[in-house]
């Protein structure tokens, strides 16, 4: 299948390199020339403009530009007739994100925001729990927790997005995995409190932690805590339920689960190491699974808004102070 990507950064180049590896035909556009010409080799052509790019007419596209700049491609390429896949976050606002949702109704495309924490093993594992057995049925509440150093991940960290507001950084959007498996866990959240800010001297004129807590419409309650500070890379879970528990460990790669039934944790080694890949590998696989069968993704951009608006909300409670709804 003809796949255009737009956006030739690390996780645009991550995403041709898997494309190409599944056998697909690969087209880059990027506006940087040099990061266009960094992927050369791999694809069967680039462009330096979107408009010329189309022109192959590509059956799919996946928008992997800056994410303060997702929706603009996003709907040429879906006015073009393009199935469309946009890297996390669906947007930094709602600017345009009702019209590209409704062009892609109209002209019966498959969707997807690309949150590749869905498919981690463990991830899914736990949805799995959650939706399949008993003791899970009523969720109560969870701890979420995300946190790395934002200098170890990226050596230039201080001219990267996530450090720069100017070019869409935020918190909040760049680490929105929790609040997405959050959703996919729980279901639609009602309203959010959250709070920001920097506590570092990391050089960034963004934040370097925020905390929040959601309250879904079923009832559960979530805190997630993410941050840019913690020297050792953690993901951590636990969600509380009527009948059990179960808790999630990524750098241990453990799963734990108890029941009122059974009052003994049962672990499960869940660990992803040098298969980190195989998350977006699988992810691509999917969403071309579903364009080649023309079937709707379990996370479509109706479902992602659901996402964004949280993200927003949360937003605007680090500035108010104030729980603020999830409209």
């Amino acid at each position: 299948m003809r796949v255009l990507v737009a956006g030739t950064g690390s996780i645009g180049t991550r995403h041709i390199k898997n494309l190409v590896e599944l056998g697909h035909e690969v087209y880059a556009t990027d506006i940087n020339q040099e990061c266009l010409k960094a992927a050369a080799p791999l694809v069967k052509g680039t462009f330096v403009s979107l408009d010329g790019a189309l022109k192959v007419r590509p059956e799919a596209a996946f928008i992997c530009t800056f994410s303060s700049d997702h929706i603009e491609p996003a709907r040429k390429c879906a006015e073009a007739g393009c199935h469309i896949f946009i890297e996390k976050p669906l947007s930094m606002d709602l600017n345009g994100v009702d019209e590209l949702i409704d062009t892609a109704d109209s002209k019966g495309l498959v969707t997807m925001a690309g949150c590749n924490m869905r498919f981690h093993p463990a991830v899914a594992h736990i949805k799995g729990i959650l939706d399949n057995e008993a003791a899970f049925a009523k969720k109560l509440w969870a701890n979420l927790e995300f946190g790395y150093y934002l200098p170890f991940a990226k050596k230039d960290y201080e001219s990267s997005y996530m450090a720069r507001r100017s070019l869409g950084g935020n918190i909040i959007f760049d680490v929105i995995h929790e609040l997405d498996y959050a959703v996919w866990f729980f279901g639609k959240p009602v309203e959010v409190f959250c709070s920001k800010g920097i506590l570092s001297g990391l050089k960034i004129d963004t934040e370097d932690y925020a905390d929040m807590m959601i309250r879904f419409k079923s009832g559960a309650v979530c805190v997630i805590h993410m941050d840019y500070l913690q020297h050792g890379y953690s993901r951590r879970c636990k969600v509380v339920a009527e009948g059990g528990t179960v808790v999630w460990d990524f750098a241990h790669g453990d799963i734990g689960a108890v029941t009122v039934n059974s009052r003994q944790w049962d672990w499960k080694e869940m660990k992803l190491e040098a298969l980190y890949n195989r998350m977006y590998v699988d992810e691509a696989q999917y969403f071309m699974d579903c364009v080649s069968s023309a079937k709707d993704t379990f996370n479509p951009l109706k479902g992602a808004l659901s996402v964004l608006k949280l993200a927003l909300a949360a937003n605007i409670s680090c500035h108010t102070n104030k729980w603020e709804m999830v409209s």
